[in-house]
């Protein structure tokens, strides 16, 4: 075969080439040969494969602000030879490339060269981006799946303890008022007296027998999303006054004193009375509840620009760190506090229902052996986004279950 040939057959050979092969001159780093796919990677303008390409290796250096994570080509990898991955490479048109690239240094009697032969991963990156990212969300979907399962779980175990708690606490009055009705029925007593003691008992274990109901009812209506509210701007400290003269009579009998700040001006806010008053008495019967005998509850008010707190702060047990979170969680009581008190545990999680669906906020803050404060805030203007919400209460329309 003729030289010539042989030349036009390398040329040929490497214009089809798989990777783009650029060589330049040692001495002065101008370009002489480019084949087609160098060419059309760099995007320079003249293709004419009969055209020398002309230019400088370093218009081929990119800006190293924009690096990132990947190595630059530039003067300091020219200086060993070697095949790099996730090189950064400068078109002509000014945008960049990310590359696998082979530098080599060529001895040859016209002189010394630099070859570059390089293959553009740019798209791949890109496709091994998004997979990773995909990935990602794969994995963080997978765990919040597990999690979320994890909690359905528990929610599930919750709800037969709570059905168990709610079974028995319905059965025990329902049961006291049956035995002391037959009693009555079949004139078993002895004498007026007490008769008088059976009426009594059936008519408490009723009403112990309604709020459980009442409790049951308005849990289920909240977490339906069921229940009104009318909410309007009021006096806030009449129904905070009404609420504790109300429970006087049961701190009395646990020798407990309720003591309240006098009113020093207007405490208007919105809320919803009926169910603010719900709130207050859940709130107020706790810390004589579980106050000490011969303590105290103290009631106070706070206010700033924009909301009216209504601080309550009992002198009782406490409330150990790690069980604080659980007087808000629906279907859970406080052990130690269940093993006292009879109850479905469901005043405190209606009672956060209640606040945050008035626009306010409910949460506490107690220490074992030094009492628990709870904090209520209740908006000054309307925060809630459905303007339907604020709205006079009509007389018909008054729900009992939250009087």
């Amino acid at each position: 075969m003729a030289n010539e040939n042989k030349k036009n057959l390398h040329q040929s050979i490497s214009d089809q080439a798989m990777m783009g092969i650029v060589a330049f001159e040692l001495e002065n780093h101008n370009s002489f040969y480019a084949n087609d796919l160098a060419l059309e990677t760099l995007e320079y303008s003249d293709l004419d494969k009969s055209a020398k390409p002309e230019f400088k290796i370093d218009q081929l250096y990119p800006d190293p602000a924009k690096g990132g994570n990947y190595k630059l080509f530039n003067e300091d990898l020219l200086k060993h030879q070697g095949f790099y991955q996730d090189v950064l490479v400068k078109k002509f048109d000014g945008t960049n490339f990310v590359g696998n690239l082979g530098i080599k240094k060529v001895e040859a009697s016209e002189g010394e060269f630099i070859l570059i032969m390089f293959q553009d991963v740019t798209y791949q990156k890109k496709l091994q981006r998004e997979i990773n990212q995909k990935q990602v969300e794969i994995r963080r979907a997978h765990e919040e799946l597990l999690k979320q399962n994890q909690q359905l779980k528990e929610l599930d175990l919750a709800k037969d303890r709570f059905i168990a708690l709610t079974t028995h606490e319905l059965r025990t009055p329902l049961s006291a008022m049956i035995a002391t009705s037959e009693v009555l029925k079949y004139k078993l007593y002895d004498d007026e007296m007490q008769m008088e003691e059976f009426i009594n008992t059936i008519y408490q274990q009723g009403f112990h027998l309604l709020e459980l109901v009442n409790d049951i009812l308005d849990f289920a209506k909240v977490q339906a999303g069921k229940m009104d509210f009318y909410i309007q701007e009021q006096e806030v400290y009449d129904l905070v006054k009404m609420t504790v003269d109300e429970q006087n009579d049961y701190a009395k009998k646990s020798s407990i004193t309720i003591k309240m700040d006098e009113k020093k001006g207007d405490l208007k806010c919105y809320f919803d009375r009926p169910r603010l008053r719900q709130v207050l008495n859940n709130v107020v019967s706790n810390s004589i509840k579980y106050n000490r005998k011969g303590g105290d509850v103290l009631v106070q008010f706070t206010e700033d620009e924009s909301i009216v707190c209504i601080v309550i702060k009992d002198s009782g047990v406490g409330i150990p760190a790690d069980k604080i979170d659980s007087v808000f969680n629906e279907f859970e009581t406080l052990e130690k506090v269940s093993r006292h008190h009879k109850g479905t545990g469901l005043g405190m999680p209606i009672s956060k229902r209640l606040i945050e669906n008035m626009g306010g906020k409910i949460w506490l803050e107690s220490e074992v052996d030094a009492g628990t404060t709870f904090y209520i805030e209740i908006p000054k203007t309307k925060v809630l986004e459905d303007p339907e919400v604020y709205r006079e209460r009509d007389e018909d329309d008054f729900d009992l279950i939250a009087s």
